[in-house]
Order: C-alpha cells, then structure tokens, then sequence
C-alpha cells in the first residue's frame, strides 16, 4: 500500500511540477462538480484574466468617449497602478484600476451633462465593446464558481480565491453601470441599438 501511494504522488508530481506556468498556477487538473468532468485550472485563471484585460480596455474606451482622461488621471494620482499592459499587471493592479474608472464613469453618466458630436460617435463604438467585455467577464463568474480548490497547493490557492471573491462584485457593478450608460447614451442621441442587444445577455 505504501508503495502504491508513494507511485501515486510521485506521478503527481510529475505532471503538475514542471507545470508552472501563466499567473504562477499548476497545470493541474480537478473536478467540476456541474459537468462531472475535469477543469484546467490555469486555463479558467487565464481565460479570466484576458477577459478582465478586455473589461478594462472597454473602460477606457469608454472614458475616452466620455472625455474623462483628465479625471481618471487625478483619480489615478493618488493610487499606484502597475504600467498599463505590462507583463506583471496582477490580478489586485487590473481590479484597482477599473475601480478607479468605474469610479470616474459613474458620477459622468449620473451627471447627464451633455455630449459634443465627436463624442458620441466614439461613445456607440464605446457602448458595445463595454458590453461585450462584460458579458465574457460574467461568464467567467460561473466557471469561477465552480472550481474546487481543495487540490490546490497554499501558494496557488491565494491567487484563485482573489478572483473568485473580486469578480463577482466587478460583474455586479459593470451590470449595473451598463444599465445607467445605455439610458445616458440614449438621452443624448447615441445610437446604442447593438449595445442594447448585447446586453440582454446582461439581464439588461
């Protein structure tokens, strides 16, 4: 029996060694209880990391639209941010600096100050690429979810449960932004026809 189990974790650690690979995970692989089947790890972390780089990316868009670039800058002055894009951004720098522009696009959409024409037309361009960001960050929430951290070793379990705890809440206020957004557009003549049909796939 002992020589079985020393096999067995030898073969263990085989696989998921040599593995380390993107954002620091082993490629390691555990159950989904909703599929009955096995999930990459990694491959969830990483899919959830290129969607919340596409969020953030939809939010400056956004912010360019909105001609916020000088308010997002003094909001940013007072926080540290990782470059912009940069290999090492982590997980906790991409969440803190669309916090920063959530942080500056909502109080301009509840503002309902008005939009020159050169504006708007980024703003329609804008609106969708938000909301198709959101819709591929929400569907991550899900496979977050699900995952079964009880495999993962001390030093990789950190990095999942901080997405797991901090997407949720990213989601829930993208929805709830989406919502205002496409309203404040409206108002002011945007032409938010393929944003608005997006987003029902936001419950929007």
């Amino acid at each position: 029996m002992k020589l079985k189990t020393l096999v067995l974790v030898g073969a263990s650690l085989l696989v998921s060694s040599p593995a380390k690979a993107a954002f620091g995970l082993p490629d390691i692989l555990i159950s989904a209880d909703t599929h009955g089947g096995r999930t990459n790890v990694r491959e969830i972390v990483h899919d959830c990391r290129r969607a919340l780089h596409k969020y953030l990316d939809s939010q400056y868009l956004l912010i360019d639209a909105l001609d916020l670039k000088e308010e997002l800058a003094a909001r940013k002055a007072t926080l540290k941010f990782a470059e912009r894009g940069g290999a090492e951004q982590s997980d906790e720098d991409m969440i803190a600096e669309s916090d920063a522009c959530s942080d500056v696009i909502r109080p301009r959409i509840e503002s309902n100050r008005g939009m020159d024409a050169e504006h708007k037309k980024l703003a329609a361009i804008a609106a969708l690429k938000y909301v198709q960001a959101a819709i591929e960050t929400k569907k991550m929430v899900g496979a977050l979810t699900n995952l079964n951290t009880s495999q993962l070793g001390l030093g990789d379990v950190g990095p999942v449960l901080y997405l797991v705890r901090h997407v949720p809440p990213l989601v829930s206020n993208a929805v709830s932004t989406t919502s205002k957004l496409l309203k404040y557009l409206s108002a002011n003549n945007v032409d938010v026809t393929e944003a608005n049909k997006a987003a029902s796939d936001l419950g929007v």
